[in-house]
């Protein structure tokens, strides 16, 4: 049996670049470290670009997400909150 897990926090990106898909409210918690956010925190990465704007809705693209500098990500792996996937 596969059990689905439900990310609080979704980032997307392509090699160092990457964006917030799901969890503003705890947008300045992930980026202070300090407060509460919900852990492990999803990456999900693609090869390219183009690749990861076919992936999003129609209605949603890169520019219109908040930006997560590549600092943070580093610190959430240092930390062990993270889970990462390739596309």
């Amino acid at each position: 049996m596969t059990e689905t897990v439900e990310f609080a926090i979704i980032l997307i990106g392509h090699e160092e670049s990457y964006w917030l898909l799901k969890g503003e409210d705890y947008l300045s918690a992930i980026l202070s470290d300090e407060g509460y956010y919900p852990k492990p925190v999803k990456v999900i990465t693609y090869p390219s670009g183009y690749e990861l704007q076919l992936d999003l809705p129609d209605d949603i693209f890169t520019g219109s997400l908040w930006g997560i500098h590549p600092g943070i990500i580093s610190r959430l792996r240092r930390h062990n909150d993270i889970i990462e996937e390739q596309k």
